[in-house]
């Protein structure tokens, strides 16, 4: 009867993800790291039930990842991962929820390179594409409310962007069939979020936020 929240380290295996301005550590391997650290805390609060779409330094495509949270009908799905720009002065958390239309360049930016190599959608009849419309209305709303969430726990524990909460048409989210956030949590290419997130109980304190949320 508990629900099950699905957990996505983002990257893995041949895809590093970004690498760190230190060049000492990847976002595969931080994405992994939180993963883990949230699906323990949400463990130990019982309210749930975890499952993670990677345990170990693997790679999935989009899809395999989506595949997931719809096998296993979840109520929540989120994917993790370390943001990174070419200004180093750029730092804190964005979360993401999905709409066909981005909030900004940058958001559209990153869904299109986290959407490289997802399949192309294709619907049936027109009945089938109305149902699917409606089912993704709903999802898309739900989603948003669930972001809203994660920044609402996060505001004044964690380094948060301008403007936290914002929005594009990424893939993963999309297929994984339940509420979905994308979770970017800090800039790996900013010297103090690298510190702060290479920080277990630095990370801790993101974990709270999202086990709370």
């Amino acid at each position: 009867g508990r629900p099950i929240v699905v957990i996505d380290a983002g990257h893995g295996g041949r895809d590093p993800g970004a690498t760190s301005v230190s060049g000492q550590v990847s976002e595969k391997d931080l994405s992994l790291a939180l993963a883990r650290e949230l699906k323990d805390q949400l463990v130990k609060r019982g309210r749930v039930r975890v499952a993670m779409t990677r345990e170990d330094d693997r790679y999935l495509t989009l899809d395999e990842r989506a595949a997931v949270p719809r096998r296993l009908s979840a109520a929540m799905f989120i994917s993790l991962h370390m943001d990174s720009a070419p200004n180093p002065l750029a730092r804190g958390a964005t979360v993401y929820s999905l709409s066909d239309i981005a909030s900004d360049t940058e958001a559209a930016r990153l869904a299109a390179s986290e959407n490289r190599g997802a399949r192309s959608e294709t619907t049936g009849g027109n009945v089938e594409a109305m149902l699917s419309d409606l089912a993704m209305q709903a999802q898309r709303s739900a989603s948003a409310d669930l972001a809203a969430r994660f920044v609402d726990r996060s505001s004044g524990r964690i380094e948060l962007r301008l403007n936290p909460h914002r929005f594009a048409a990424f893939h993963v989210l999309r297929r994984a069939d339940a509420p979905a956030v994308l979770f970017e949590a800090g800039y790996i290419s900013n010297a103090d979020d690298e510190l702060l997130l290479r920080s277990p109980a630095q990370r801790s304190r993101i974990v709270l936020a999202l086990a709370q949320a």
